[in-house]
């Protein structure tokens, strides 16, 4: 058989000529045929110049009566092919190619492979994609057609299709390095979104294939227009192959629209179980059901598909679910694997010089994870790159056959599964078959993208009006991530900025503030600038970091306040890239070190850190949460010839950081203890933390937003015995990972009783095409990620958010989000936001519209480099005021002014047997036949801790009818009749005071 000629010109077909040389390839390999008369030859010379000139029509006579000589001669026929080609009429040209099969069966695979060509560059991609497969299926070895197949397949977005044509193709032959990589990333996207049209008729098909663009929107992050896409192509064609009818399952999931996946599950057709989308989506509805047969849906998925991380990371939850936590951990470890020979792969694609010893790297890695002929076909590539006369070259097929006789599929499958026994697995049909509907439908067609949530009254909305007034009153504070600051290509922690601390440091009833600096170069440099502490004096600050002593130079990330040692007075704890330190307040203004130096005696990474009672004793806690524990995070950046920094820092590139508590003695000492009593598998890249009373059971939790790893959320084992060990029950209760099973590189957390059900609810902020996550808490304690039902997935996905907070800034009585963005890396090139604009998202009742903000264009319209970001209220008037720190330029503070005519009543909370701070302590405030339920947090997110008092908008209300307080302590104490436009001091035990003439 003749080789299938893959040429430029076809693959391009930019020009019709660019097609004549593989037609004139089928001529110059044609069968040896009598030769023609000499006036045959000078006729076909002149038609060949006729058709390079252009004079088709000209060529066209001469070639015919060729013809009319002899029919079936290749060359004449090909001579016609030509003119076709030239004159567009692939429909003939494709009947001729037809045709001389039929005549030429010597020729008949090669000819239909060159028709398939020719039909997929004039559009018509599904006829040109079965002729192929048709082809194959008669002639399983003629391998450049399977290669031909695997790029339409890739190139229309249908990887899985085409990486099984690629496997096929890699026991036998070599491989390019476009086919290897399609390995590696399965889930990549051809195109940009941004290069999508939006009018559909602009879509050549061979470039804008449903599939396509649909899997490009998934990838973006955005389901919404990926099942539009979808729902348009079903509606105009009865005909829906298994892998798109794959995806929309999967879109589904991503987008939380469980009823309709449910529906979609009952109903998809069987054809569809070859298709690992079609198990992730499974997986993922198994997981919302509590169902274990997730993990065979998943382990499904990854037979399919080994470099699958969206099926790895379903696996580790639907385990961890099941409490399999051995294996959980395995499948963890392998996932970062894969992670890592991702960027391998990305290295070596993106080289202009590759690296030899970068390809024995993924080799020996593909190799430990069961990938054995994947790892012989890039040493097989390297071999050709490098070193291509090399005797080992022709060893590489012994090398296939000796691998394939011991894994027929060319995977180690037992160590592809990280050894998991699939005799254990629960079963799957089982669980399909309980969704089954009592009688057959057809598939279900996505008309509709909303979902529906338990109404709830929409409020109008009173346009929202923030002025940053920070020059004005006084705040001039600018954070600086080194001695000399850098503004991109940042080392990993240079990344992050500075903390913000609300306390009122001399009980005047005003709100002071603390900011944190870095400046220098840790671990254990000397900032050449200080932290600094602005007191409030009526409305105008003042910074007094040097009169009150409460100065550390080291490198500050994380900083919060407290009452540590009991007294009244709010002390300091500043969270360092190097030593941390604790401030005593001396209650006459001044801050001193705290007495036990046992903290600044342990070196650590340390994001966010809080103050309160973890143990139950009524004593105030340290919770330190750190980031990394790795020397090399102090590694320079490398870059190449041109200057180019090779790679950027990621969290999984380093070793991950114990989270600790540091456990009041009662006598100013402290101990350090794990939190939760971690062990090296529970390390984490810990950003941001909450810590107060989530789960309604004695006692405070701790919630830590991990970045790429699951979050922990920490509660006692026993809830009834507050010294009972803690545990992580993050992933049980739902609130350790995405929606999709991966976890994400969380940054702030906003905490509130969002939907009105009395349980808190965490929204948390997310890397750039990561959504931010809606963790709603229902009734049982679960909590259920609904960023897309609250619209929060079109708002936040383009954005990398830090500081969040929850907010009710016109005192409505709903709670609005405001979240601080900004990159860390510079992707502008790539269309990315550098720095990016700050966010106020109005609630809605049931979703979240992003608001234009008056008051301040500048701020509002202006990008920034937003970080830790802390709400207060600190001009006394009932609005809800902003300080956000930022990574270059000067903190902000963002004066509420917006006009509403609702009330407010504001609480501050004192314990007596609970800790003074009250930590933990429930509040729901009745009015007019509604409640509110607020808890006392600390940690408060992102680096940052807010002012010490609840703030609630009771809309029309002129008082609260009754206010029910739930101390720590386990006392419950009703207040009545309480005034609005008042601050409020609830002592535990005795009545409540107005101190709104403070």
């Amino acid at each position: 058989m003749v080789c299938f000629a893959i040429t430029a010109g076809l693959l391009g077909c930019r020009e019709a000529n660019e097609a004549v040389a593989t037609i004139d390839s089928i001529a110059s390999q044609a069968e040896s045929a009598p030769k023609s008369a000499p006036t045959q030859s000078q006729r076909m010379q002149s038609a060949g110049r006729l058709i390079e000139a252009g004079a088709t029509s000209e060529a066209s006579l001469v070639i015919r009566d060729l013809l009319i000589e002899d029919p079936d001669d290749l060359q004449f026929n090909t001579l016609m092919l030509r003119v076709m080609v030239a004159e567009q009429d692939i429909a003939a040209a494709v009947a001729l190619l037809d045709r001389m099969a039929d005549v030429h069966p010597a020729r008949h695979d090669d000819l239909h492979a060159h028709a398939a060509n020719l039909l997929y560059h004039d559009g018509a991609v599904e006829q040109a994609i079965d002729r192929l497969e048709s082809l194959l299926t008669r002639s399983p070895a003629f391998h450049e057609a399977r290669r031909r197949l695997a790029q339409m397949l890739n190139q229309q977005g249908y990887m899985f299709d085409a990486n099984e044509q690629i496997r096929i193709l890699i026991r036998g032959h070599a491989m390019t390095l476009d086919e290897l990589v399609s390995l590696i990333f399965p889930d990549r996207s051809w195109i940009a979104v941004k290069d999508i049209p939006q009018d559909r008729s602009e879509w050549p098909t061979h470039q804008w294939s449903v599939m396509k663009v649909a899997s490009a929107y998934r990838i973006d992050g955005n389901p919404r227009l990926a099942l539009q896409c979808l729902s348009e192509h079903e509606s105009n064609d009865d005909r829906t192959d298994p892998a798109t009818e794959s995806l929309r399952g999967r879109v589904l999931a991503d987008a939380q629209m469980y009823d309709r996946l449910r529906d979609w599950v009952s109903s998809a057709p069987t054809r569809c179980q070859r298709y690992p989308d079609y198990w992730i989506a499974c997986g993922n509805l198994a997981i919302h059901d509590k169902d274990d047969g997730a993990i065979a849906c998943f382990t499904n998925a990854i037979q399919r598909e080994p470099h699958s991380l969206d099926a790895h990371y379903g696996m580790i939850q639907s385990l961890e679910n099941a409490g399999r936590m051995p294996q959980a951990e395995l499948f963890r470890k392998r996932s970062q694997v894969l992670d890592t020979l991702g960027h391998q792969v990305r290295k070596i694609r993106d080289s202009t010089q590759p690296n030899p010893q970068d390809f024995v790297d993924l080799a020996t890695g593909l190799m430990s994870v069961g990938r054995s002929i994947e790892a012989i076909a890039w040493q097989e590539f390297a071999l050709a790159l490098f070193s291509p006369r090399s005797p080992q070259r022709h060893q590489i097929g012994s090398y296939k056959a000796r691998v394939l006789a011991e894994f027929p599929s060319g995977n180690d499958e037992a160590t592809v599964l990280c050894g998991l026994d699939l005799g254990s697995l629960p079963s799957v049909d089982r669980w399909l078959a309980t969704l089954k509907p009592e009688s057959s439908h057809s598939a279900t067609t996505i008309k509709s993208v909303s979902h529906a949530l338990p109404s709830r009254a929409v409020i109008p909305q009173i346009n929202a009006v923030f002025q940053n007034v920070a020059e004005r009153v006084g705040i001039e504070f600018r954070y600086r991530n080194a001695a000399v600051p850098v503004e991109r290509e940042f080392q990993i922690f240079q990344a992050f900025g500075g903390g913000v601390a609300c306390l009122d440091v001399d009980r005047d009833g005003s709100v002071d503030f603390y900011f944190g600096q870095a400046a220098t170069t840790p671990p254990d440099g000397i900032a050449t600038f200080s932290n600094a502490l602005f007191r409030n004096r009526n409305g105008q600050f003042a910074n007094v970091i040097a009169e009150a002593a409460a100065d550390h130079r080291g490198y500050t990330m994380g900083v919060t306040a407290g009452d540590w040692n009991q007294d009244g007075f709010a002390d300091l704890m500043i969270g360092n890239l190097g030593r941390n330190k604790l401030l005593i307040n001396q209650g006459d203004g001044t801050f001193r070190p705290a007495a036990d130096n046992s903290l600044a005696e342990v070196s650590s990474f340390t994001s966010s850190v809080a103050i309160a009672d973890v143990t139950g004793d009524s004593l105030p806690d340290i919770v330190e949460i750190n980031y990394l524990d790795d020397p090399t995070v102090f590694d320079p950046i490398k870059y190449d010839a041109d200057g180019k920094p090779i790679s950027l820092p990621g969290p999984l590139q380093f070793q991950p950081a114990m989270d600790r508590v540091w456990v009041s003695k009662g006598d100013g000492s402290m101990v350090p203890e794990p939190l939760g009593g971690q062990v090296a598998a529970d390390y984490s890249t810990g950003l941001a933390l909450l810590v107060t009373d989530l789960d309604q059971t004695p006692g405070n939790d701790v919630f830590v937003a991990n970045d790429l790893r699951a979050n922990q959320l920490w509660v006692r084992r026993d809830p009834d015995d507050l010294r009972s060990a803690r545990v992580d029950v993050a992933v049980t209760r739902g609130a350790a990972y995405g929606s999709s099973g991966k976890p994400m590189a969380c940054m702030g957390i906003a905490a509130a009783d969002f939907d009105g059900n009395g349980r808190t609810d965490l929204h948390i902020t997310n890397f750039e095409n990561e959504w931010s996550n809606q963790y709603m808490q229902n009734e049982s304690g679960v909590f259920v990620d609904s960023a897309v039902p609250y619209q929060l997935d079109t708002v936040s996905r383009k954005m990398l958010g830090f500081g969040t907070q929850a907010i009710d800034y016109d005192n409505n009585t709903v709670w609005d989000l405001i979240v601080g963005n900004g990159h860390i890396e510079d992707l502008s090139a790539k269309g990315s936001l550098f720095a990016m604009p700050t966010q106020l998202l109005a609630g809605r009742g049931n979703e979240f519209v992003l608001q234009h903000v008056l008051g301040d264009d500048e701020y509002w319209s202006g990008m920034h480099f937003s970080r830790a970001m802390a709400k207060c209220d600190f001009n006394r008037d009932g609005r809800v005021d902003i300080v956000i720190t930022d990574l270059k330029q000067n903190a902000v503070l963002l004066e509420n002014q917006t006009p509403t005519a609702n009330h407010w009543l504001q609480l501050e909370l004192v314990g007596t047997v609970s800790e003074r701070d009250a930590i933990g302590a429930r509040v729901t405030v009745e009015f007019t036949s509604q409640s509110l339920t607020q808890t006392v947090n600390s940690g408060d997110g992102y680096c940052a801790k807010n002012e010490a008092v609840l703030l609630f908008g009771l809309a029309g209300a002129d008082s609260a009818d009754r206010v029910t307080v739930l101390w720590p302590s386990g006392r419950e104490q009703v207040f009545t009749n309480l005034i609005c436009e008042k601050r409020w001091l609830l002592i535990e035990g005795e009545s409540a005071w107005d101190t709104s003439l403070q």
